[in-house]
């Protein structure tokens, strides 16, 4: 697992590549790198904030430029004055991007499960913990949700229930959308439990009444799982019922209008 994600470390290193090459590039040619990684990560994660606010220091780094062209060739307050607001302008855009990483990992990670929507603010993206159950009401907090607390949660067992829950639930969202809902209404104790799992396991209380609590709630995200899998199965029976009693009539059909032998 990576600092981040639950993802390799070399995966993470390679989304964060053109970070670690912005860092590098403190000469600016003519501006600095960190605005255009800082857009495309924007766009990637789908942050509204982070877009905003590389587009200013986009702007800010032309103006730069714009006086730097302005005073070249002299010694003066105001070529010094730009020199600082470049050296100033590096860190300040780089440190943001260091600053942000986690996130834009976290994103990415969440991205290659389902598609992301806009959101307003970095902070955004992290308020599943703070969320009660009757909030997590749309499949990417749920799966947001279950993807925090995997994160956090140190048990295998558990991990591997989560990724199932997440696996089955993609299935079930590609083959009906409003099933899928439903199964939001049914399940979303889900994350409850692993809050309080997570809740226990922090305590660092380690006796027989905690140790019994996390046994507990770890069977409960066990059964969870083959529920879930027994209804996602449940949904692709009556599918495939449904494609072959449909079909039944269909070659009826043919048979009836002479288009097939018997």
């Amino acid at each position: 697992m990576g600092f981040a994600t639950k993802k390799p470390k070399r995966w993470e290193l390679q989304q964060l590549t053109w970070t670690f090459i912005s860092i590098v590039m403190f000469v600016p040619l003519p501006v600095h790198l960190f605005p255009f990684v800082m857009l495309s990560q924007a766009k990637k994660s789908k942050i509204r904030s982070w877009y905003i606010t590389g587009l200013v220091l986009l702007l800010a780094e032309l103006a730069l430029f714009g006086s730097f062209i302005y005073f070249f060739g002299t010694i003066s307050q105001g070529m010094l004055l730009t020199l600082g607001g470049y050296v100033t302008s590096y860190v300040v855009g780089n440190g943001l991007l260091l600053n942000r990483a986690k996130t834009h990992l976290q994103r990415l990670e969440l991205a290659e499960i389902r598609p992301l929507t806009w959101i307003t603010t970095a902070s955004s993206a992290n308020r599943v913990k703070e969320l009660p159950q009757a909030s997590l009401d749309t499949p990417q907090l749920f799966i947001e949700g279950l993807l925090h607390w995997r994160k956090v949660i140190d048990n295998r067992s558990i991990h591997q229930n989560i990724d199932r829950i997440i696996h089955l639930f993609q299935l079930l969202e590609k083959n009906d959308k409003i099933e899928a809902e439903k199964f939001l209404v049914r399940h979303s104790t889900v994350v409850n439990v692993l809050m309080k799992y997570d809740e226990i396991e922090n305590s660092r209380l380690n006796n027989a009444v905690t140790a019994a609590s996390k046994k507990k709630l770890e069977e409960v995200i066990a059964k969870a799982a083959v529920a879930i899998e027994q209804e996602v199965t449940n949904q692709f029976k009556a599918g495939i019922l449904d494609v072959s009693a449909e079909s039944d009539v269909y070659i009826q059909t043919l048979k009836n209008r002479n288009l097939l032998n018997e």
